[in-house]
């Protein structure tokens, strides 16, 4: 049995042209849809002139639909329709928005790698807004792949001189949290002693937790091996110990991360604050 979606688009097809609505009707009966907010309905329609658009008449079509997936929250459909677009767009202003646009979707989807790639390959605009757009979304895409020199460098371009200091010191304080809680340092620590590194990122709770099974398994532990044997306390302590205590290593580089992505998450709030205060005092 032919798919109920795949019946109803052709069915959809055959009422809209066999009772005779031009291509150029159903173009604007879409774009109507699409400022009313109909947008699962302009989708349809603009994918109908796309459809039937044989003499490549509307060569925004693919930018529209890109749009309206867009809208749906669809990022990835609609990177492939601004895919299209990109290629059959003649201006150049308007393939570098398409690929900003793109670059707003690989965001959404946490590709920062594919949106660096995507804004990289933007040649400079004329246009010194346009161009602050491109630096501040090639900055973020930075800063998403963990390149904060880099970022740094692109927001610089974005911000006046006299913004630049509280710039350097929102960055100063990321790279500060960076090597406090590095992961392997804080790994080191529980490896010397347990519960230690969970402690010194603040999960007291787990830190207190490794430090009391660790100790007390180590004291059952010796306590056996003089009792019975070296054999008897490794095999009845053993695998107990080397869960908790590789357990508790774990926890403590898991807690780093978290801290980390947190203090991650409060710099790019701040960076987008600082860059909306100055774009709203310099319009």
């Amino acid at each position: 049995m032919m798919p109920k979606t795949v019946f109803t688009a052709i069915f959809s097809f055959w009422v809209l042209f066999s009772a005779g609505q031009s291509i150029e009707d159903t173009y604007l009966f879409a774009e109507k849809q699409f400022e009313a907010g109909n947008f699962h309905a302009a989708l349809m329609d603009y994918q109908r002139v796309a459809f039937f658009d044989s003499k490549s008449q509307f060569e925004d079509i693919y930018h529209r639909i890109g749009d309206l997936f867009y809208a749906t929250g669809d990022f990835g459909s609609a990177v492939r329709n601004y895919d299209i677009a990109t290629r059959v767009e003649k201006n150049d202003s308007i393939k570098t928005e398409i690929r900003l646009k793109k670059a707003l979707c690989f965001f959404k989807q946490n590709n920062f790698f594919f949106a660096l790639n995507e804004l990289l390959s933007i040649n400079p605009p004329q246009n010194q807004f346009i161009q602050n757009k491109v630096n501040l979304y090639t900055a973020i895409a930075w800063f998403g792949v963990e390149d904060y020199n880099q970022s740094f460098t692109r927001l610089s371009q974005v911000l006046p001189e006299e913004e630049i200091p509280k710039l350097e010191e929102i960055f100063q304080q990321f790279d500060k949290t960076l090597k406090r809680f590095r992961p392997g340092k804080i790994e080191t620590m529980s490896i010397i002693f347990p519960g230690l590194g969970q402690m010194y990122t603040g999960d007291i709770v787990s830190g207190l937790n490794s430090v009391l099974l660790v100790g007390g398994l180590t004291v059952v532990g010796i306590w056996a091996w003089q009792t019975y044997g070296v054999i008897d306390a490794l095999l009845s302590v053993g695998s107990w110990y080397y869960r908790y205590y590789t357990g508790g290593i774990q926890n403590a580089r898991g807690a780093a991360l978290e801290k980390i992505a947190h203090e991650k998450e409060e710099t790019y709030t701040q960076i987008i604050q600082l860059v909306e205060n100055n774009l709203s005092q310099n319009p």
